[in-house]
This record gives C-alpha cells, sequence and structure tokens, in this order.
C-alpha cells in the first residue's frame, strides 16, 4: 500500500479567517477515501471501522459490545467529536432505516458486527428516560437512562467528502 507523503505540521492547522489569512481551508485528513473491506448491497465497511449507508450517505461507528447505558453511549459519541468530527447518537429515523424487514436474524446488515439488540437513539422523552430502537421487531420504545443490559450505541455522520474542499 502507497505511503502518504510527511506534510509540515504547519499545513494541517487551518488559518484563522478573523486574522485575514486565505479563506481556502484544507482538511488533509480526507484526501482520499478509506479502503474498503466489505460491500453488502446498501452499506460499504471501511478498514478503518466505519460503515457507509450508500443510500442516505450517512457514516455509521459501532460503540463498544458491552451493555452501555445512554449515558456512556453519549459519553462515547462525545469522545469521537474530541477533533470536530460531528458524530452523534442516531434519530429514530435513522435507525429505522438500518431495520432490515423480514430477514431472520439479520435485522440489521452483518456489517455491523452486532446481533439485532436494543440501540440507544438521541431522542430524550424526559430527564430520566430516552427513546431506543429494537432490532428484533423493529420498533421504537423508551425507557429509563440508566438501563444498560441488551443496549448499545452507535454514532452516526453525514459521510464527508473527500478530496481537497475549498470553503470559500
Amino acid at each position: 500500500m502507497e505511503q502518504p507523503v510527511q506534510l509540515p505540521q504547519s499545513l494541517y492547522n487551518a488559518p484563522d479567517p478573523q486574522e485575514g489569512a486565505s479563506s481556502r481551508i484544507y482538511d488533509l485528513t480526507l484526501l482520499r477515501p478509506p479502503e474498503i473491506v466489505a460491500r453488502d448491497g446498501r452499506y460499504v465497511a471501511y478498514a478503518n471501522g466505519l460503515i457507509c449507508d450508500c443510500y442516505s450517505r450517512l457514516e455509521w461507528m459501532v460503540g463498544p459490545d458491552r451493555d452501555t447505558s445512554w449515558n456512556e453511549a453519549q459519553a462515547w459519541v462525545d469522545g469521537l467529536n474530541c477533533r470536530g468530527k460531528a458524530w452523534g447518537l442516531p434519530t429514530l429515523e435513522q435507525l429505522g432505516g438500518l431495520y432490515r424487514k423480514n430477514i431472520r436474524k439479520h435485522q440489521i446488515s452483518p456489517l455491523f458486527g452486532i446481533e439485532p439488540t436494543d440501540v440507544w437513539s438521541c431522542e430524550i422523552k424526559n430527564d430520566e428516560s430516552a427513546w431506543a430502537f429494537n432490532f428484533i421487531p423493529g420498533s421504537a420504545f423508551w425507557t429509563y437512562r440508566t438501563m444498560s443490559r441488551r443496549f448499545r450505541g452507535l454514532a452516526v455522520r453525514p459521510k464527508p467528502e473527500y478530496g481537497w474542499q475549498n470553503a470559500s
């Protein structure tokens, strides 16, 4: 595999437009798409662990494979955003879009690497409760945010465009 060219660190930092610098901002982390390791019709899995939904143009990341409360899932997603990557817990509509009706055992693409289970959404009911999606019957429900048994977290963001980006 081709090795990336090492560029000076000063090129990685975008200039501050308020200091009169150029309005062209380049994100060197998106020069080329990551390596594809598997395809499943609608979904593409990349070597970096991301899964792209080619229909909705969303990228997904699967959270830790362990029982997870809503607060833990939200904290995990917040940790992904430490570099401004725009990750979030999915909406119920986005989770419903992952659901594959009438397919036994794999109601979610096998590329996600998780069995049908309960997945937290970003939608909250009140201070103590949040909405989740169950992939076995394909339905939404609400429960206490402290619940963790059989719950998992997924992160979602719009798929970035690869290549030089002109932000002007």
